[in-house]
């Protein structure tokens, strides 16, 4: 087969063109970076609500996953929203969503408030974030360029991921709690002016939307997320309940989506084996990784004491192993293939998630330290699988794809930080801390076995390794 590098000429194009879409490229690396800090920043100040609220590590859950349910269920129907209105326009959108929601939870006085905030935030982050991602793929078609720029773009957010606790915990010192939704709303404004004027023009496809699909994903993620919860707060008969509910529920899901005529995801998008093992990456990536900060930062700070500033520099050689690793990461995929980044950044993760597992049955942070900076390694997967769930999906179908990918990142997220804090509530600090940790690093020895599958079945497509 002809490979697409040389199939197609690009020529250099003008000063000023390149300058400006690299700039439109730093505001959609930045987008997907904001995405992840407010993923994550609000680890660093769980015992803070806690202390400021009242409630519990379930609690404490909740203002994790009220953010990572709806931003996984809305994906797939943003996506389609980018193609059908233009990615562009979507994305901006997404931005003044995300802004006015952020200084919501900034002005919540209570838990109801707070977790509705975040809901909100988490539809804002749905809608702008496969539209970042589809208008990264219009800026750069050459395969080549376009994985190094996929390598800017994941690697920001990765970086993003990483520094949350560390600018949460500077912001709690300096400013309390509402400061890490407060930051957003300025950062918010900025990015989005930004695409708003450099972004690719819109180019609209025809594309149905389908509310009662999302609707029914939504309610189908929320309750089985809330048995997850529930079983570990030791409440066997609700999480039953909860459970049980949220299978019907997806059972409904799945009809629904059967006999429509334009399901949220139709089938060329799911034909290749090697898209499919790319949303088992994307799963696995987030359950490892959100499982870890969750439960690190609440046992730092509850534990072992760390202050919340202490417990944001605790992170800190991880980020510091992220920004190297991010930084290489395109580059490596782009001469490499995606395999070599992708199998040293699950391996990498999971070997720092055992470390974690065993610092915390020795009751030692400095070894948990340690095993967080393993855990930056991820960096390197995350580019790379973009790349490869990308370049096998349908072009037709880049929000949908995008929306797809990112939807099994967070649905991953929420399943994990539900099952490991359900884990670490009902073990305690020591057992179930270790007991978390190992499941994590499973985790990523399945996301070893997934990227092997996802690069295998990529080379029957036409791609290159």
């Amino acid at each position: 087969m002809t490979s697409p590098h040389l199939a197609v000429r690009h020529h250099p194009l003008p000063r000023s063109d390149r300058r400006r879409r690299t700039t439109a490229l730093v505001a959609l690396a930045l987008a997907f970076g904001l995405v992840q800090l407010d993923a994550t920043i609000v680890n660093v100040a769980l015992q803070s609500l806690r202390a400021g609220l009242g409630g519990g590590v379930d609690a404490a859950q909740w203002v994790i996953d009220a953010y990572a349910v709806p931003f996984a269920a809305c994906m797939l129907t943003a996506g389609a929203v980018g193609d059908r209105h233009g990615h562009r326009r979507t994305c901006v959108t997404g931005f003044a969503l995300f802004g006015l929601a952020s200084a919501a939870a900034a002005l919540a006085g209570g838990w109801p408030l707070l977790i509705a905030a975040r809901a909100f935030q988490g539809i804002g982050a749905a809608i702008m974030l496969p539209a970042s991602l589809a208008m990264v793929t219009e800026l750069y078609a050459d395969p080549r360029e376009r994985a190094r720029a996929l390598g800017i773009w994941g690697g920001v957010a990765t970086l993003g991921f990483a520094a949350g606790p560390l600018v949460g915990g500077i912001l709690l010192t300096v400013a309390g709690w509402p400061a890490i939704f407060w930051i957003n709303v300025p950062l918010a404004a900025l990015i989005g002016g930004t695409i708003a004027l450099l972004g690719p023009a819109d180019r609209p496809r025809p594309r149905r939307i389908h509310p009662l699909g999302t609707a029914l994903g939504m309610l189908a993620l929320a309750l089985l997320t809330a048995g997850i919860i529930e079983a570990g707060d030791a409440y066997p008969a609700t999480a039953a309940v909860l459970l049980i509910g949220g299978a019907a529920t997806g059972v409904a899901f799945v009809g629904v989506e059967r006999r429509s005529a334009h399901p949220l995801l139709p089938a060329d998008v799911l034909a290749t084996s090697a898209f499919r093992w790319s949303l088992a990456n994307g799963f696995l990536f987030n359950f490892a990784l959100y499982g870890v900060l969750l439960c690190v930062s609440l046992a730092l700070q509850s534990a072992y004491r760390f202050s919340a500033l202490a417990g944001g520099l605790a992170v800190l050689p991880m980020a510091l192993v992220v920004a190297v690793a991010a930084t290489i990461s395109g580059l490596l995929a782009a001469t490499f293939g995606p395999r070599r980044p992708m199998l040293v950044g699950f391996g990498g993760a999971g070997v720092g998630a055992t470390a974690i597992a065993v610092g915390g049955l020795l009751g030692s942070p400095a070894v948990i330290i340690i095993g967080l900076a393993g855990t930056g390694l991820c960096a390197l997967a995350m580019p790379a699988m973009t790349s490869v769930a990308l370049e096998v999906a349908p072009a037709r179908h880049a929000g949908l794809a995008s929306g797809s990918l990112n939807t099994a990142r967070q649905i991953g997220g929420a399943v994990g930080v539900a099952i490991l804090g359900a884990l670490l509530n009902a073990g305690g600090e020591r057992t179930g801390f270790a007991t978390a940790l190992a499941v994590s690093a499973v985790a990523c020895g399945f996301g070893l076995v997934s990227t092997v599958r996802a690069t295998a079945a990529r080379r029957h497509t036409g791609g290159e390794e």
